[in-house]
């Protein structure tokens, strides 16, 4: 099977690190991954990405076209790709209703064959035909438990410090950096926050193992990798209650949600750096929910036959 990825160029030279694995994933199983990059933003730049596409695409043969997050889909579908599959990935969905619209519009246009979300929430807000929840895999070769002093040394962090790990740039105001500096505060001993930014994947793994704690205290998410990652390397984590992190750590006691309050969010980082790194079970966890890459490669796979299957029909 031979399967068109239509995505944003991340920078100059990537991709986002989990479309990325996604495809690894789904060529560990058989499926033939090429990609075309949307190289540039705003309207004109979606725009002549419709015509590149197809200029693309006039000499190349696809049984599948998956596009990732809505504007992608879109590019995609005035290109008229079919049959398309739609992965939207959370802010596409959660930040506004007008963008909710706008997706329901054109998915029933131009007949996209599945949709992909990453959570029950998303599903449930979007309430359209033909969606399937999907969170994203995990790769355990990449991020994985080490030593945390081994972790420290490798990054040359402080042995002695107390380090939370923040979610993503301080920044990013979805990332809402501002509850999580008076959260961090309020606690009864000095922390240093160290935030996500510019990492490959391997060095992720090692902040993720060095840190005391990872915390994320986003707007909203829709099934978050960070947190997954976190998780897979056995971090205790501390997270307002977003997409679908409730489920994740299910009864998992060294992993909290808590509401958007400093006080009460300050209160679990204070029990989670007491709590031992080494009584987590966040990876078991993933896997008891089969969130490995390769299982949630075998489920896109299925949604991908299933298209050829309809396609072959008409």
């Amino acid at each position: 099977m031979k399967v068109l990825f239509i995505c944003r160029q991340k920078t100059k030279t990537n991709i986002s690190p989990f479309v990325k694995a996604q495809a690894v994933s789904l060529i560990n199983e058989g499926v033939k991954v090429d990609f075309f990059l949307i190289k540039k933003s705003g309207i004109l730049g979606y725009l002549r990405s419709i015509f590149e596409l197809i200029r693309f695409t006039n000499k190349r043969n696809y049984d599948i076209y998956h596009a990732h997050y809505s504007f992608s889909g879109y590019v995609a579908s005035f290109a008229r790709k079919k049959p398309l599959i739609v992965s939207l990935l959370g802010t596409d969905v959660i930040q506004s209703s007008f963008s909710r619209l706008i997706l329901r519009i054109i998915s029933n246009i131009f007949n996209w064959k599945h949709i992909i979300v990453k959570s029950d929430e998303m599903r449930n807000l979007l309430n359209i035909k033909n969606i399937k929840v999907v969170p994203n895999g995990v790769n355990f070769d990449t991020f994985h438990p080490i030593n945390q002093k081994k972790a420290r040394l490798i990054l040359n962090w402080d042995l002695s410090e107390k380090i939370i790990l923040f979610n993503g740039s301080k920044s990013n105001p979805i990332k809402n950096y501002k509850l999580a500096y008076n959260a961090v505060n309020l606690c009864d001993q000095k922390i240093k926050i160290v935030e996500i930014k510019n990492l490959t994947q391997e060095e992720l793994n090692l902040y993720y193992n060095a840190c005391d704690l990872f915390l994320s205290t986003s707007h909203w998410e829709g099934s978050p990798n960070t947190i997954k990652e976190a998780m897979a390397c056995n971090t205790n984590i501390v997270s307002t209650d977003v997409g679908d992190v409730q489920y994740l750590f299910g009864e998992q006691k060294h992993n909290r949600v808590c509401p958007f309050d400093p006080r009460i969010l300050s209160s679990a980082i204070n029990q989670s750096l007491i709590g031992k790194k080494d009584s987590n079970e966040g990876r078991q966890r993933l896997i008891q929910l089969s969130l490995q890459s390769t299982d949630v490669a075998r489920k896109i796979i299925n949604l991908y036959k299933k298209s050829w299957k309809e396609k072959s029909k008409v």
